[in-house]
């Protein structure tokens, strides 16, 4: 189908143009193109993509939205610093598209409606992406419906305003609407923003989709930093997402790599020769440790100080310690969830995040929630075991273990070996 614009939208020299113009604009080289072109590459990295989580009634992880780091220009900015953040996300968006998404869940994407009649929702629409836009006139729904027709997927925002999109209800698949709404009777899935109360979730459909900052935490100190939100983001990806979303996330932040490759080439990646791309290294290590390295640089950071280096090795030795004692016989869900938890309890202090942010940004299992946030379980038990261990709380150490029918002494040693092991990732961190 071709554009009904006479300029359309056009992607040039790795980025996007929406804009009305005879020029095209460059937004950015991260694709390797046309290197001679002018860039904006400082203000692309300084506000780049999240992926903001979606979630079900139940607080199950189901979909990403697609945003700018940092906060979104506010409805009255200028209409160009609107439209520069729109042709940075659609930028950030065909970049991750080029090797394709291979993430099984969906992916929102807000655009404006001038964004339908040019060829790049076409272009860079797959199966995933579910397409965000205000339909405001006759002209944006025929659009929408057309382009809709032709196989990509759209949620088009309810207006209470407006009767357009209200009244082709049927058409769609998905609904955007605002937790302060009165939740319309259609048959599509509603996508609900801006729930920040239990009492506002319950009134919506059960199959509805969810964000806002009673499921995401949003409400985190303003004085997290920008590199702080990299950390997060690269924590998330790590915890649930496939290899190839890493690889997606280190060619978009292509300054974390050096530290990557630096832990992944050390004693605690394991390679058995040396890595020289991030992508090499994480295809290298296999799923389970590149997710497990990929965490432990979250920690550290990309140019981590003595504090930052003292908390990821401590991390790592309590997610070494718990998932040997697992091993020994420990009551747990699993090694491989000790080992998860264990990492994740120095997150908090890490990144300056209450534990019920982290729990709800990150889309932990309830078995981590609970060991994190100190309920009673097995995990929790041997997170205080592991605690006991840093301190040499001798009382508690005999106590957990006739709990746990383990030799006092077996603890001690699988202890040292975790302390020892994790050592090696200090060396990486300098």
């Amino acid at each position: 189908m071709t554009s009904d614009d006479p300029h359309p939208s056009r992607i040039v020299g790795g980025g996007i143009n929406t804009r009305e113009s005879d020029q095209p604009v460059v937004v950015t080289q991260m694709l390797g193109i046309d290197n001679s072109a002018p860039v904006r590459e400082d203000a692309l990295r300084a506000r780049f993509l999240s992926f903001d989580p979606l979630f079900d009634a139940a607080s199950n992880l189901v979909a990403h939205q697609l945003v700018l780091r940092g906060r979104a220009a506010p409805a009255d900015a200028p209409p160009e610093l609107r439209q520069m953040e729109e042709d940075m996300l659609l930028t950030g968006l065909y970049s991750l598209t080029q090797g394709g998404l291979t993430g099984k869940l969906p992916l929102l994407v807000q655009i404006s409606a001038g964004v339908l009649f040019s060829d790049i929702p076409q272009q860079i629409n797959q199966r995933q992406l579910i397409w965000c836009v205000a339909l405001d006139n006759e002209q944006h729904l025929a659009r929408a419906l057309a382009l809709q027709d032709a196989g990509l997927t759209f949620c088009p925002t309810l207006n209470r305003n407006s009767a357009i999109v209200l009244d082709s209800a049927s058409a769609w698949p998905y609904l955007a609407c605002h937790a302060d709404d009165t939740p319309p009777v259609v048959a599509a899935r509603l996508v609900v923003g801006g729930v920040r109360h239990a009492h506002t979730q319950a009134r919506w459909p059960g199959n509805a989709w969810f964000k806002g900052s009673f499921f995401t935490g949003d409400t985190q100190p303003a004085e997290v930093s920008h590199e702080q939100a990299i950390r997060l983001d690269l924590l998330a990806i790590a915890l649930r997402q496939s290899v190839e979303t890493l690889v997606q996330f280190f060619r978009l932040n292509p300054d974390m790599t050096p530290r990557l490759l630096a832990i992944a080439n050390s004693q605690v990646g394991g390679l058995s020769r040396p890595a020289e791309s991030a992508a090499h290294a994480l295809v290298m290590l296999g799923p389970e440790r590149a997710r497990r390295v990929a965490a432990l640089l979250a920690l550290a950071g990309a140019h981590p100080d003595e504090t930052a280096r003292q908390y990821a090795v401590t991390a790592l030795t309590r997610a070494l310690f718990m998932g040997k004692i697992t091993r020994l016989g420990a009551p747990a869900e699993s090694a491989a969830s000790a080992f998860e938890i264990g990492l994740l309890s120095a997150v908090p202090h890490v990144l300056s995040l209450p534990v019920e942010t982290l729990i709800r940004r990150l889309g932990l299992s309830a078995t981590s929630a609970r060991a994190l946030s100190a309920h009673p379980s097995p995990e929790g038990s041997l997170l205080q075991l592991t605690h006991a261990c840093e301190k040499n709380d001798v009382d508690t150490l005999a106590e957990h273990a006739h709990k746990l029918g383990i030799p006092l002494h077996q603890i001690s040693v699988a202890y040292l070996d975790a302390l020892i092991a994790a050592s090696a990732l200090d060396e990486a961190l300098h």
